[in-house]
């Protein structure tokens, strides 16, 4: 059974001096969920600043409606935006540097929308906009981070692409730490988008 519980202070706006910022600056309205078929299907009805997480996905999904695993300890998100749109690209960059910061690790984005770490797959990056009589009117950008769901208990062959933070950090991981840098870089790309907008 799904499960909403907005925690308006959990992911508060923080004071931040770093050039690759930590933690969101925007006050978002957090859904939980503990289990939904696609966080974006639900984000797809939400208003702007709202992001959506899920403990885990029955039907998540992937570049090109490919299936993603979402099994519970990953981070599993959407967030959504108002216009303009950010390129998928410069999302996904953002969200790995705003990893790597947070994290201490080198996270790196890989084209289209993969997110690696050591060479493997760690996470992804899917960028959907909603239109209205033709017209942008907000973008959903979905995440999926492997945390805590070791990638030994992927099943074949997704076991030997794979990686989790917990496989090289070697212990669980604070899923709301790692939310916070997410989002980070989600805002740092839609900021960007923004001037790139007004130049």
């Amino acid at each position: 059974m799904a499960r909403n519980s907005p925690e308006p202070d959990s992911l508060a706006p923080a004071r931040n001096t770093s050039p690759i910022p930590h933690h969101p600056s925007h006050s978002w309205r957090i859904q939980r969920h503990r289990e939904v078929s696609s966080t974006s299907d639900l984000a797809k009805e939400a208003p702007p600043w709202t992001v959506v997480v899920a403990e885990r996905q029955t039907q998540g999904r992937g570049r090109l409606g490919r299936t993603w695993h979402s099994p519970t300890g990953g981070l599993w998100l959407s967030a959504v935006l108002p216009p303009p749109v950010p390129a998928q690209a410069m999302v996904a960059l953002a969200v790995a540097r705003a990893l790597s910061a947070a994290c201490g690790l080198p996270v790196r984005y890989e084209p289209p929308n993969d997110l690696a770490l050591l060479g493997r797959k760690l996470g992804g990056v899917l960028v959907e906009t909603v239109f209205a009589k033709g017209r942008p009117i907000k973008v959903v950008v979905g995440v999926g981070i492997n945390v805590n769901n070791p990638s030994q208990a992927f099943p074949s062959p997704l076991s030997g692409r794979a990686i989790a933070l917990v496989d090289v950090l070697g212990a669980p991981q604070d899923l709301k730490v790692v939310t916070r840098a997410v989002l980070a870089g989600i805002e740092a790309a839609h900021k960007e988008a923004v001037c790139h907008k007004w130049r």
